[in-house]
């Protein structure tokens, strides 16, 4: 955003502050003796002609409010909301003669019915705080037609969605999203909010994650995640609903899908399904955790997008922007409850991405007055796909123990075809080599696990056991074909033929058994117990085939090819001993460490480990600021222990290393959240400091041709320090105009070790990345956003042979929606992107701009037709830079380029009662 436009935006918020003289009223609120203050109880204010809401306050501590920004000359109606009191009404006229109204002290009756049982729903506040659960009233958050609940949640104060889906409540992680209490398509918070109109929610609840502090009842409460309850409008529970689409657009650009849910009492039943080729996600990272085994033999890279997608080990899965991409996907959920205790949920999903991918990289290596240039071309086509079954059955025993059963099963699969081509140039030798490589995949997984857990709580306060077992079997065929010409042009100059097939063999089990105990001895202490045992068992073999002239990969290459197993038991034994006192505590503990693994080769000297370890912990919390340290034992990745060379990029060769040992982190954790919804103001601090002894790097060598081959290592002395701090604040500056903004700031260091051709020297890589966000809102009609971030990092070398590195993006987001004339919905959004140091060719200014108009017709809006552009510009780019060690890597990616549609879609409404519109009853 430019200096200009800022002098803009503050002399508009200038003059709206000032357009107007506004009202207020206040006041203090007690029980009816006087005694006891009432913290967080709502205060609206409506319009008394049509009920529309002005604006909301919560009472502070003191049980004091004020509500500004009201409007002079109109009847305004105020209801005052406090769990456990009767709703308190009063009407009033606020005048220029008397633009404010103390109301004193109000002293509210007693009430033990709910205030919803005396509530009219045109009277509902915005946010109503119950204990420790707060409930917003969803019409009160205007959205756009058809929007989905993602969008609705986006409107809540203190709530966060980040362009990847994740939500946060006043900073902290919502764990799990249920659909009236129900869990909908497993633990993906995302099916929920990314396919259920938001028009059918009635209420969103946000509690505290009960589950995760029975799991841990030392968890401070700044770590201790949220759950958010969508309950429905009643008339949605004894009918169906959901919504069917279809778009086509310019260069056969389509999307197509539909969700359908149906309710009757205790049953809950969901289905849907896509396909689109506009890179839109077919499935998200849960669902392909396991394809190609990636959970269990790891990854080198993963990439995930502001659009939601995401790749690993450069495979995409849909929605990264990269390239051209078919999604599609069908799943079913089932809820039922069966009797009083006892719930039982289905589920099934399948996805499917069809990709073209085309990448050109251009990497810069330093060595002193040396320069190393390797540019690259990759071009992809691959498929993958993913079935995934599961469910749970929750059983509860009584009113204080839950036995949950939670199996799954995941059967997945990646085709996948590249070519890539290689050319390294110095700047002293001149042309190094190149390369033209084609690699053809073939895989296949299967993975099964469940779950055990009991939970249980006592009648004895703060007594609480929580106990799980688990047991998973995973397998994995990969088949990778590689047929590469390898030129090289020093030294002796010469030309390797490779054809060889490497098949890869992964199986996997593991099951451990965990229980957590905590004991009160009396109000100010209390001991807690846990004991964590886990079993692995990894089987890595690795076949290479060469041709051997013919055309069959018939024989075996026996130094690319070895046999790996490893078997081992982990345990995990931890006392401490917890003291509180008022808003302070502070638990030490210690832990007991044991690890027992047996590596096996096929052709070489088995490697038996024991290690044991004594590991301190503690935790210190004072008022809201929260302090953790502990020490843990990691062994080292299957993937790295594998002796066997990976030559499938004959110019990037990858070797494991069975001699490892395992790291030992020290971590330090600071932390504080804090949010006023008095003030509608929040801001989260969050610091972390790490070191690591027998930390596994790789080490890296470079000959004369440029051939690259790594190693993993352990190596001593690796610092790791993370700070982030975000403050959100929300003004009301008339009664029709809201004003938001936000800062923050995220920052790494880490100070390690660079190997490079068996010269050991330090290297310090930080990063530092403020970003700030404002919005304008006028009577939810028109709305106004602008997102701003740049991002600075740096590497730093002990040796002066190597040359320091850095780099800087500029990332801006705008975005307006406009709500006229009736029944008419524009939208627009600017996305830019500046690279001011991109490699010569590469473009360093992007930019994609999009638009919309929405047109909503039928009875109650149920059709929409929407026509859109996509890139008007056609200045869509992918591009991305990158420092690591001692280069800089620059990587251009096709993308989806302009395009326009014209889609339709229609809301399905078979319900009991209106959806959409007030109702014109009481709540029960």
């Amino acid at each position: 955003m430019t200096v200009r436009s800022s002098l803009v935006v503050v002399c508009i918020i200038s003059a709206l502050g000032a357009s107007a003289q506004k009202g207020s009223v206040t006041g203090k609120l007690t029980d009816t003796t006087g005694a006891q203050v009432l913290s967080l109880a709502t205060i609206a204010v409506f319009k008394a002609s049509d009920t529309s809401l002005i604006s909301y306050r919560l009472s502070d501590p003191k049980g004091v409010f004020k509500v500004p920004g009201l409007p002079l000359g109109d009847s305004c109606r105020m209801v005052i909301t406090h769990a456990g009191s009767a709703v308190y009404r009063k009407t009033f006229v606020l005048t220029e003669d008397l633009p404010h109204l103390e109301m004193g002290t109000i002293r509210l009756e007693p009430d033990a019915r709910t205030m919803e049982e005396v509530l009219l729903v045109a009277e509902r506040p915005p946010v109503v705080v119950r204990r420790d659960t707060i409930e917003f009233n969803a019409e009160a958050f205007k959205t756009l037609p058809n929007a989905l609940v993602e969008d609705l949640l986006r409107k809540l104060p203190g709530v966060m969605v980040d362009g990847e889906g994740n939500i946060t409540v006043n900073g902290r992680r919502v764990n799990r999203l249920l659909v009236d209490g129900k869990e909908f398509f497993g633990s993906d918070p995302q099916m929920a909010t990314k396919n259920l109109p938001a028009d059918i929610i009635d209420k969103i609840q946000v509690t505290d994650d009960k589950e995760q502090l029975q799991q841990d009842p030392s968890l401070p409460k700044g770590q201790l995640g949220q759950v958010v309850n969508l309950k429905l409008k009643r008339s949605i529970k004894k009918g169906w609903f959901g919504k069917a689409y279809a778009g086509a657009g310019l260069d056969k650009r389509y999307e197509t899908g539909g969700i359908v849910n149906l309710f009757r009492d205790t049953l809950q039943v969901s289905l849907l399904g896509f396909a689109n080729n506009i890179n839109r996600p077919g499935f998200g990272m849960g669902d392909i955790n396991t394809i190609g085994g990636f959970n269990r033999s790891g990854f080198n890279s993963m990439m995930v997008t502001s659009e939601g997608g995401f790749a690993l080990n450069g495979i995409s899965f849909g929605g990264t922007g990269q390239g051209i991409q078919r999604s599609g996907g069908a799943g079913m959920n089932l809820n039922n409850q069966i009797g009083k205790n006892l719930t039982l949920n289905l589920q099934y999903f399948y996805g499917r991405i069809s990709s073209h991918i085309d990448q050109y990289g251009n990497r810069q290596q330093f060595f002193g007055d040396t320069n190393i240039v390797t540019r690259s071309g990759n071009h992809e086509r691959n498929i993958s796909k993913s079935h995934r079954i599961g469910g749970f059955l929750k059983w509860n025993v009584d009113s204080l123990s839950v036995v949950e059963f939670r199996p799954s099963l995941t059967l997945s699969g990646i085709d996948a075809d590249k070519q890539m081509r290689y050319h390294t140039f110095s700047s002293i030798e001149g042309e190094l080599n190149e390369s033209d490589n084609r690699q053809v995949q073939a895989n296949q997984a299967t993975e099964f696990s469940n779950l055990l857990t009991y939970r249980r709580s006592f009648q004895k306060k703060g007594r609480s056991l929580y106990t799980s077992a688990s047991v998973s079997f995973s397998g994995n065929g990969d088949d990778q074909y590689n047929d590469a010409v390898n030129m090289y042009h020093i030294s002796n100059p010469s030309t390797v033929i490779l054809n060889q097939l490497r098949q890869r063999k992964l199986n996997n089990s593991s099951g451990y058994i965990s229980a957590n105990y905590t004991e009160p001895l009396n109000s100010a202490l209390s001991l807690q117990f846990s004991e964590n045992f886990d079993y692995f068992s990894n089987r890595d073999n690795i076949a290479t085939y060469e041709k051997n002239g013919g055309i069959e990969y018939s024989e075996i290459n026996e130094q690319l090819s070895n046999g790996f197993s490893r078997a081992g038991t982990r345990s995990n034994t931890r006392a401490a001993l917890k003291y509180t006192y008022k808003s302070f505590s502070i638990m030490p503990g210690i832990n007991y460490q044991m690890l027992s693994i047996d590596n096996r080769f096929r052709k070489d000297a088995p490697i038996d480990q024991r290690f044991h370890y004594v590991l301190p912990s503690l935790q210190v919390n004072i008022a809201k600021w929260n302090i953790t340290y502990n020490v843990n034992a990691s062994e080292p990745q299957v993937n790295d222990l594998q002796p066997v060379a990976d030559n499938t990029n004959p110019l990037y060769v990858q070797r494991g290393n069975p001699a490892l040992k395992p790291s030992i982190n020290h971590n330090v954790n600071i932390n504080t959240y804090h949010y006023d919804m008095k003030r509608t103001l929040s801001y989260n601090v969050y610091a972390y400091g790490g070191y690591s002894d027998n930390a596994v790097v790789r080490a890296r060598t470079v000959d004369k041709a440029g051939v690259q081959v790594t190693s993993p290592v352990n190596v001593a002395g690796t610092w790791r320090m993370n700070l982030s701090a975000s403050f959100n604040k929300e003004y009301k500056l008339t009664a029709d105009w809201k004003f938001t903004n936000g800062l923050n700031v995220w920052s790494t260091y880490n100070r390690g070790w660079m190997i490079l051709n068996a010269v050991k020297s330090g290297v310090t890589n930080w990063l530092l990345s403020p970003g700030m966000s404002i919005g304008l809102d006028w009577k939810s009609q028109l709305e106004w956003r602008q997102r701003y971030s740049v991002q600075h990092s740096r590497s730093l070398y002990e040796d002066p042979f190597y040359r320091g590195l850095n780099v800087t993006t500029h990332v801006s987001t705008s975005e307006i929606v406009l709500r006229l004339p009736k029944k008419w919905v524009w939208e627009t959004s600017l996305d830019y992107r500046y690279n001011p140091q991109t490699a010569p060719g590469l473009q360093r200014n992007i930019y994609r701009w999009n638009a919309a108009v929405n047109f909503l017709f039928l009875k109650e809006n149920r059709g929409q037709l929407k026509l859109s552009a996509y890139d008007l510009l056609n200045r869509n780019k992918q591009l991305a830079r990158t420092i690591a060690e001692n280069y800089i890597n620059d990587v251009e990616t096709t993308v989806l380029n302009r395009y326009f549609m014209l889609s339709f879609t229609y809301n399905i409404r078979q319900l009991g009662g209106k959806v959409g519109g007030r109702e014109r009853l009481f709540l029960f």
